[in-house]
């Protein structure tokens, strides 16, 4: 379980691309800033070779997800799902943005937002 997250140039707010063989177990994709909100505009989850379920959410309980935003989807192998938020989805302030994946696989998620 782990996962790798780099981050594209942006002028304004945050592209992150997170790639992870096993998201098992919940990982971080954006770390909480003090007194902040993570506000995502775009998020994208590409599944790869094996069916598995996917959730989205707010900080860690543990090795699971604390709240869910998204999911849990199950999503087949080699699918992806994608959603624009038009006002932006909010994370409460002072949480990460954290996935938990029912198993292991190629999973990838892209998020681009503002913390604010």
């Amino acid at each position: 379980m782990a996962i790798a997250v780099t981050s594209p140039a942006s002028r304004v707010g945050f592209i992150k691309n997170a790639t992870s063989a096993d998201a098992s177990g919940c990982e971080e994709i954006i770390a909480a800033t003090s007194g902040k909100q993570i506000k995502i505009r775009h998020l994208t989850i590409n599944n790869g070779a094996n069916a598995l379920s996917h959730t989205i959410g707010e900080d860690k309980n543990g090795a699971a997800v604390k709240t869910a935003l998204i999911g849990p989807i199950a999503m087949a192998a080699d699918t992806s799902l994608q959603w624009n938020f038009n006002p932006p989805m909010e994370l409460t302030a002072n949480t990460a943005l954290v996935i938990d994946s029912s198993g292991a696989g190629a999973v990838c998620v892209f998020v681009q937002g503002e913390i604010e």
